[in-house]
This record gives structure tokens, C-alpha cells and sequence, in this order.
């Protein structure tokens, strides 16, 4: 029977019959054929084995071989190394190698007790031993040390059978990895692995096997490392090469197999030359890597030009897009009619009305107050007709524009804001331009390649002589955003405004078919801030609104509290004439019956008292509402107002602190004539301050006041004519401090020091000339040098002038000197 069996199972059966004739040796005892029944894998199994009726099995036979007299067979150890049992780690950041640890402890008992990888130890011949399992996470493997029992003559025999009955196990238990489904493979150690921990080898597909000794054939490494996997190539170090040790390099297909060879046949001895095998990572030539390096006059240019088309076909497509969907909304759900319909028919019937706060909440429309109807419905008309000009909204700081714009705009489906005080309020330049791409949707925004490129401009000019065209600027940056901004409104805008201001020149009358929502609006808040007139940001601005009118791509407003924008505007558009909208603050009538409409029936006491006191500033009535909902009475909520604007005054105005007052460009004296006139009066006259003794024709400090808010210029044709308080409620914080006696003695003290030192200045000067002209005419033997002993008429009639100012100085200055010596017993006595 035997001889007609072919293959694996004539393998099989041979190999069932020598582990029977082992295990019975020599007896006596015949063995009848029929008692012997093999298993799956053509093994006899252990309880078909019966020697004279009794049954053994592998694990027992040694103990009775030796009771019964037979030798026992010597003790030999050895290793299997199993591969694919974890993944092979690749680099650093495989994160495999993290997933997948699983402890020494647990897997020693996953291969003990049969579950995966090896059948149970009396299941195997040999009296088969598991001593320790040895895991190489690395290299994705494990090694299983064991020990077994075997005749001298048998060794290898016994080895190749234990690894064929293992290798069948697998394929039976179905251990198939969840990272690569391939089944694993098991082999014979046959040299003396080198275990290593190193952190910075990792494994490779490429062997470098050290000859410690003689050279071995190509033919001898094929044979001995292609069992492992298949080989791409062998070299052998050349014999010219006289560089110890000599060395091959066998190359694997996959790493699996490299990883497989090097931990079985490191240390094997081959005709007396042992091979030591380590990975060695494969060298890697970029053709292209070595042109841009070798070739940087060309290669710098041409990278520059690659990022631009980059930039060309896939950033600004993207950011375009960015910057439609902000304007429009694209992606904001209280824009959808379905959302504003639910909303309506739930949240906003459940809520009568709407509550405001202090600091985030708004006051009602400010814009359908009967005082501003006529501004708003300016404002609307213009922005239904195609743009033609800016629209400028002037008021103060804190009356509302904000909200007046936002309110009229609402209804547009196509608008952009843009913050100017936010903008301005970043610690750099490199923020200025993240805040303002923010604001209008401009993404991505690589900023920091801006100082990467100057960067890398200034080393290219230094090793090649010449830019390479990197270097940008803030400037550069801003302008590129305005630029993608003016590109995305075009597109949004109406058709028929764009042919009309293609056919300018042909005298076309207006095409009507467009929805006025349709036509974009851009709103520039808080444009040339008082503080920092000089930014660079507002000539920007301004050539972008320009370019928007006059392409009638979209209406441009302009909000601000500085009446000379009109300068800078004009600059850019000189042309047109602009559209104003004044606002001003609520008449005192307005405020209270809003105030009351907030605050409802709850301290109501002397609240019209309290309102024309500090009157209609938009962001003041915010914060009184507040505080009388806070619990406040009218009184004490006015009184807080009023505590908080004299701490504002006395540290801008007056420089209580020590650093503020070096940086004030007016003096002391000189706001406090302003400010006793206005607490004396709701205005005074320009040009009376300015030709004072205190000013000597100098408006600079009066118009720095201005840009510090604390006071308000009016102008009458174009002119400055009357100034009032910075906003109404000033004037009452004027008031409390003026009434300070003892500060305001001492400022009337110095007030009247420099009045006097102004005018005996004036005194000198009169006596100066006096005595000039006296020298002139010396009296010398009883005649006059000039004159013929007679003084001159006009001579005569200048000296009377002189002694005449002369005489009016002296009488300022003695009152003054009068005024001054009260006061500083007044000062000195503290009341």
C-alpha cells in the first residue's frame, strides 16, 4: 500500500510509521495491525498505541522507558520562529506597532495551551517541552524555545518533524492576522539569533550578510535563504575590494522574508565561515532631488513658479469660494426662509419681546426713531440704485451707526463687514492680516510663509547675486485679499449692472431688471479711527472701495467718527460727490420715552431728570438701561455714569498718570479753559479759545482734543465754528469737577502763573524796546545826537504807544499777581 501513495501523504505516512517504530522500539509483544488508527495529519494517534494491552502517550514515555529498564534519550533544546504574528514596524510613526502589544505573560499562554500557533505539548512527539516564548514586535515574529527528547541519530529527523507537525497546526486552527490576512509561517532556528532592542533599526527588505571568514558562493546563500522568501538579487563584495569584513547583500521582495532569514540563520557556520546578518536600509536615489540641488539657478525659479500655478488653479479658486459663501451667507441657517419660518412660529411667539444686557444686548431698531427716519430712508433709496459713489455715515462715537447700517442692510443677500477698530487692535502685522482675511472669508491663509519667503529671497540673493522673487510684504498680503474680495463681488453682482457699466461710453440708459437686494454692500466700520490716522490699512481700503464704485460692482459705506475722511476719500474718487448720512444723538425726549419703554413701571423716580442730564448717546442709554434693571435707581445709575467719565477725563485729559501726561499734546491749563467754558455754557466759540493768551493762535491742542473725543468741533461752511462736549454726558462730569474747589484753585493757580508770566514776558519786550530807542538819543553837552535837540514826532508817538501797552501790562499783571496770591493761600489752606 505504501508504495502507491504519492506525495504529502506518502510524506505523512512515513513519517507516522518512524514515530511508531520510536515510541514501540524492540518488543516482544506483536502489535496488531488493526489497534493502530491515525489522525487528520496521518499520525497514529495516542490512544490507538498499545504496548502488551496497556496504552501510553508522549508525554509519559520517557518516565516508564526508564522504569523499565530501557536508557533514557538524551535532552536537546531548540527554537521555531513564528513570523507575521505582529505587524512588521516600518518607521517610527507606524502606529501599528502600538495597537498591537500584547503582553509576554499572555502570549506564553496562548502558544501553551494550544489555542493558536502550536498543538498541546502531549500532543506532540518527543516528549515535546515549551520553555519560554521570546516575542520581536519589531520584526513582527516570535520566538518559542523548546526542549525534546530524541536519539543522537535522529536529531534532525526529530526536528524536521516537530516543525512539519507545527506548520500544520496553522493552517488548522485558521490564525490568520486582522493586518495583512496572510497566514503566518513557522521555521527552524538554525543559527543563534542575535536579539537587539535598538531603537533606530528597524527592519528591511535588504540583508547584509558579513562573512567571518572565506567567502561563501552565491549558489551556498541561495540554497540556504531562499526557503524564506523569494529573492530579487545576491551581490558579493568584489574581490579588488579590500575593505574587511567582506560582505553579500541579498535582497528580498517583501520584508516578511527578510525578517524571517535574519532571525533563523544569523550565526549559522557554512564550510567554516560563520554569516552575521544585519538589515541594511536600501539607498535610495531621487533623480529630481539631485537636479533641484545641483542646479539651484534654475531650480528656485522654477519652484516659485510652480507654487503661483498651485496657487493659481487651486488656492484661489478655493478661497474665492470661501469668500462667496461668507457674503452671501452660503452657510449660515438663519439665512434659510425655512429656518426663519420655524423660528417665527415657535422661539419668537414664545417671546413677547426682546430682552437686552448691558454689554451684549442691543436697543431697538434705532434706525425707525422719527429723528433718523429721514436718514434711513436716504440711506435705502441709495442703495436701490446702482452704485455711483461712497455713502459716508458721520456721527459720534457711540451713537448708533453700527447698528443703524446693520438693520438697513439686513434685507441684502450679498453684504461684508468689515471691523476696522478689531482689525487695528492686533500686537502685529502678521495678525492684522489673519483678522482681516477672517472677517471677509478668505481661507486658507498661509501667513507664516510671508517671513519663510523673505527669508528664503535674502538667502537666495546672497548665494546666487541676485532675488529670487519670494519677498512679501504685509502690504502685499492685505492687497491680495482685497483683490480675491473685489473678484468674488464681481461675480456675485447683478448682470445687468455690470453690462451697464460696460456700455459707460455708449450713454445706455440704466437697465432696470435686477433686484436692488442683489447688488452687493460692503460696510467699512470705524474707517481712519482718530488714534491711528497714519495706518497703511486706510489707503488700501479706500482704493478698493474705488475700485467697487467705479466698476459698479457693489454700494461701499463708509461709517466713522472723524469728519476728515472726506480728504483721503476724495484722494481716490475726486470725481464724485459723496453721499452723507448725519447722525446725531437722540433728542431728550426720545431717550426718556425709550428708557421708560425698557426699564418698565420699576424706578421710574426722577429718571427724566437723570436722562436729559447725560442725554441721547446711543451707548450710554445702553448702559444706564442696564444698571436701572440691575436694581439701580435713576439717581444712582446717572451718578455712576458720571464717577466713570471724571476718572476718564482726569487720566486723558489731565494725565493723572505719570506716562499719559508725557504723551498729552495739550497742557493742563489749556483743557481746563475749555472745560470750565463748557461747564459754564453747552458751547463756546472756536476762535474765541483759539486767539487766547492760553492758545496764542495755536488750534493744535484744541484739535488733538478732538481726536481724543473729548471734545466735538462744529462746523459752520466748512470752518470750525462753536466746540462742545466730546458727548452729553461730559458736560456734567465737567461740571462736578470744575466744582471742586480746591482742584479747581489749583488750576486757576496755574492758570494765572502763566497768564502772568505771559504778560511780564509782554512787559520786557515793551521795556526792551524803550530803552533801544532811548539809546538813540544821548544827551551829551546839553544836545541831543539826533533831532537837532528835538525827538523825532514819530519816535515820539511809538514811545506813547509803548508806555500805553506798557501801562495796560502792568495792570494785568498786577491783577494777575493779585489773583495768584489768593489762590495759593486758598491752595495752602486745603479748602
Amino acid at each position: 500500500m505504501f508504495r502507491f501513495l504519492q506525495g504529502e501523504a506518502r510524506h505523512k505516512l512515513g513519517t507516522s510509521f518512524r514515530l511508531f517504530h520510536h515510541y514501540c522500539g524492540k518488543t516482544t509483544t506483536p502489535i496488531k495491525p488493526q489497534t493502530v488508527r491515525f489522525d487528520c495529519f496521518g499520525f497514529p494517534r495516542q490512544d490507538s498505541l498499545k504496548f502488551c494491552h496497556l496504552k501510553r502517550n508522549f508525554s509519559s514515555f520517557s518516565e516508564e522507558a526508564t522504569k523499565g529498564g530501557i536508557k533514557s534519550l538524551p535532552t536537546y533544546h531548540a527554537r521555531l520562529f513564528f513570523d507575521n504574528v505582529f505587524p512588521v514596524r516600518i518607521g517610527f510613526f507606524d502606529f501599528r506597532y502600538y495597537i498591537v502589544r500584547p503582553s509576554k505573560e499572555g502570549l506564553e499562554n496562548k502558544v501553551k495551551s494550544g489555542e493558536k500557533w502550536l498543538p498541546k505539548e502531549q500532543d506532540l512527539p518527543y516528549n515535546f517541552t515549551v520553555e519560554v516564548v521570546e516575542p520581536r514586535r519589531r520584526e513582527g515574529g516570535m520566538f518559542v524555545k523548546f526542549s525534546f527528547c530524541a536519539d543522537p541519530a535522529q536529531k534532525d529527523q526529530a526536528l524536521e518533524d516537530i516543525r512539519e507537525i507545527v506548520e500544520n497546526h496553522c493552517p488548522n486552527k485558521r490564525v490568520i492576522p486582522w493586518f495583512n490576512f496572510i497566514k503566518p509561517r513557522v521555521f527552524l532556528v538554525k543559527g543563534e539569533p542575535f536579539i537587539e532592542d535598538l531603537t533606530s533599526r528597524y527592519p528591511a527588505s535588504r540583508l547584509r550578510v558579513e562573512f567571518q571568514g572565506s567567502d561563501v558562493s552565491i549558489e551556498t546563500l541561495y540554497k540556504i535563504f531562499r526557503c524564506y522568501g523569494r529573492i530579487r538579487d545576491i551581490n558579493i563584495l568584489s574581490p579588488s575590494v579590500k575593505d574587511l569584513p567582506r560582505f553579500a547583500m541579498v535582497q528580498y521582495s517583501v520584508i516578511r522574508a527578510a525578517t524571517s532569514a535574519k532571525n533563523c540563520v544569523h550565526g549559522v557556520v557554512v564550510n567554516g565561515t560563520r554569516l552575521s546578518i544585519m538589515y541594511e536600509a536600501p539607498l535610495k536615489s531621487n533623480i529630481i532631488m539631485d537636479w533641484i540641488t545641483k542646479h539651484p539657478r534654475l531650480s528656485i525659479p522654477l519652484i516659485a513658479g510652480l507654487a503661483a500655478l498651485i496657487t493659481y488653479l487651486v488656492f484661489d479658486p478655493l478661497r474665492q469660494f470661501m469668500i462667496t459663501s461668507k457674503a452671501t451667507q452660503r452657510f449660515n441657517l438663519q439665512e434659510y426662509p425655512l429656518y426663519q419660518w420655524l423660528r417665527h412660529e415657535t422661539v419668537d411667539r414664545l417671546w413677547a419681546y426682546k430682552t437686552t444686557s448691558d454689554e451684549g444686548g442691543t436697543l431697538p431698531d434705532v434706525s425707525s426713531w422719527a429723528e433718523r427716519e429721514a436718514e434711513a430712508a436716504k440711506l435705502r433709496n441709495w442703495l436701490k440704485e446702482p452704485p455711483e459713489t461712497f455713502i459716508v455715515c458721520l456721527g459720534p462715537r457711540g451713537s448708533g451707526k453700527t447698528g443703524f447700517i446693520n438693520n438697513i442692510i439686513s434685507e441684502k443677500k450679498a453684504k461684508v463687514v468689515i471691523k476696522c477698530d478689531e482689525i487695528l487692535s492686533s500686537r502685529d502685522q502678521n495678525e492684522v492680516v489673519l483678522k482681516l482675511a477672517k472677517q471677509i472669508g478668505y481661507f486658507p491663509v498661509f501667513n507664516f510663509l510671508v517671513s519663510m519667503s523673505n527669508l528664503i529671497d535674502s538667502l537666495a540673493g546672497a548665494t546666487l547675486g541676485q532675488k529670487a522673487g519670494f519677498s512679501s510684504t504685509t502690504d502685499t498680503e492685505i492687497k491680495k485679499i482685497l483683490d480675491a474680495l473685489a473678484i468674488s463681488l464681481h461675480d456675485i453682482a447683478p448682470e445687468a449692472i455690470k453690462k451697464t457699466s460696460r456700455d459707460l461710453l455708449k450713454t445706455a440708459p440704466v437697465n432696470q431688471s435686477y433686484d436692488p437686494n442683489e447688488i452687493p454692500v460692503v460696510v467699512i466700520d470705524s474707517y481712519i479711527t482718530k488714534d491711528k490716522e497714519n495706518h497703511e490699512l486706510w489707503e488700501h481700503l479706500a482704493k478698493f472701495a474705488a475700485l467697487l464704485v467705479e466698476n459698479r460692482v457693489a454700494h461701499v459705506i463708509f461709517a466713522t467718527s472723524n469728519s476728515g475722511v472726506i480728504k483721503p476719500l476724495s484722494r481716490v474718487l475726486p470725481t464724485k460727490t459723496f453721499n452723507y448720512v448725519i447722525l446725531s444723538d437722540a433728542p431728550p425726549e426720545r431717550a426718556i420715552d425709550l428708557v421708560k419703554k425698557h426699564v418698565g413701571d420699576a424706578n421710574i423716580e426722577k429718571i427724566d431728570e437723570a436722562v436729559q442730564t447725560f442725554g441721547g448717546r446711543f451707548t450710554d442709554l445702553q448702559i444706564f438701561i442696564s444698571k436701572i434693571k440691575g436694581g439701580r435707581s435713576p439717581t444712582e445709575a446717572l451718578n455712576d455714569l458720571i464717577s466713570k467719565s471724571i476718572l476718564e477725563i482726569r487720566k486723558y485729559a489731565f494725565g493723572d498718570d505719570v506716562q499719559d501726561s508725557k504723551d498729552i499734546p495739550w497742557t493742563g491749563i489749556q483743557f481746563w479753559k475749555i472745560m470750565k467754558g463748557l461747564a459754564q455754557n453747552k458751547t463756546i466759540f472756536y476762535d474765541t479759545e483759539k486767539f487766547s493768551p492760553i492758545f496764542n493762535k495755536d488750534d493744535t491742542p484744541l484739535k488733538a482734543m478732538e481726536q481724543a473725543e473729548l471734545i466735538t468741533i462744529m462746523q459752520l461752511n466748512g470752518r470750525p465754528y462753536i466746540i462742545r462736549p466730546g458727548k452729553p454726558l461730559y458736560q456734567a462730569a465737567f461740571q462736578q469737577i470744575a466744582s471742586e474747589k480746591l482742584f479747581a484753585a489749583t488750576m486757576e493757580l496755574q492758570t494765572y502763573e502763566y497768564l502772568l508770566a505771559y504778560e511780564t514776558a509782554k512787559i520786557h519786550k515793551y521795556e526792551a524796546e524803550l530803552n533801544t530807542l532811548g539809546q538813540l538819543f544821548v544827551k551829551q553837552d546839553g544836545n541831543w545826537l539826533l533831532g537837532a535837540g528835538k525827538i523825532p514826532s514819530e519816535i515820539k508817538e511809538r514811545v506813547d504807544f509803548l508806555l500805553m501797552l506798557l501801562h495796560k501790562k502792568h495792570s494785568l499783571a498786577a491783577e494777575y499777581q493779585r489773583q495768584v496770591s489768593a489762590f495759593k493761600k486758598e491752595v495752602a489752606a486745603g479748602n
